[in-house]
């Protein structure tokens, strides 16, 4: 199974400016973007995409005919936070949406989303006693490892995640993705609490963090430069 991290960044590596404007992209850069959203199985984003951005995850640029399946919706939301009205919700009827979190989720929480028609899948990364020597309940995590295996076992091949920077940051982490699209726009945002491409706890040293391989590179006519990057596996 194939996974792909997509996003797109100010020159200062930003994804959004510090109130929250994620309007980076282009209608060019977009199109793209909707282009791998057709040859993939799942989109997957993290629970703040979705409070801050509301988006819908469907495919809307290049829809042919007959119409294009939409690829299945997955909500990565620990505590089930994702609001009743938001766009995901309200069309879970319509297109498979799965919300995976913790056994620290509310029940009461759980059964209204249920009731809307969402796939509540259950993840913990352990039991307290696993984080107890750094003072950690990992109840409170979302095992991505688990997601991912139990995914391929489904037969899903490809999953393209278009989370935010804490999201980016659990996968990058532990070395999950296989490739990483980034369009670069010609913009500077700048700012200590705009978000950046990658948050987290980061890498104490540069020998630490994850290296990956330059592939491709576009240049588009509006300034844009998109970067493909393959994920050095390492054993």
């Amino acid at each position: 199974m194939k996974i792909i991290l997509n996003a797109a960044t100010s020159i200062d590596g930003k994804i959004a400016t510090v109130n929250g404007d994620t309007k980076i992209s282009s209608v060019l850069d977009l199109k793209r973007v909707h282009g791998l959203r057709r040859e993939t199985d799942v989109i997957l984003v993290g629970i703040s995409t979705v409070i801050n951005d509301d988006p819908l995850l469907t495919i809307r640029y290049g829809m042919n005919k007959k119409g294009t399946k939409n690829p299945i919706r997955i909500i990565i939301d620990s505590k089930a936070r994702i609001p009743m009205h938001s766009k995901i919700v309200k069309t879970a009827n319509q297109i498979e949406t799965r919300l995976v979190v913790t056994s620290k989720a509310p029940s009461k929480n759980l059964k209204k989303l249920e009731e809307r028609g969402l796939k509540i899948i259950v993840l913990d990364q352990g039991t307290k006693e696993d984080g107890e020597e750094n003072g950690e309940d990992n109840r409170e995590k979302v095992d991505l490892k688990k997601l991912f295996n139990q995914l391929e076992k489904e037969g899903i091949s490809n999953v393209l995640v278009e989370g935010g920077g804490e999201i980016n940051w659990s996968i990058i982490k532990d070395n999950l993705f296989d490739e990483m699209i980034i369009t670069i726009s010609p913009l500077i945002i700048g700012g200590k609490k705009a978000i950046s491409l990658v948050g987290g706890e980061g890498y104490k040293t540069v020998n630490e963090s994850v290296k990956i391989k330059l592939s491709r590179i576009q240049k588009k006519s509006n300034g844009e430069i998109i970067l493909h990057y393959k994920s050095i596996k390492t054993n």
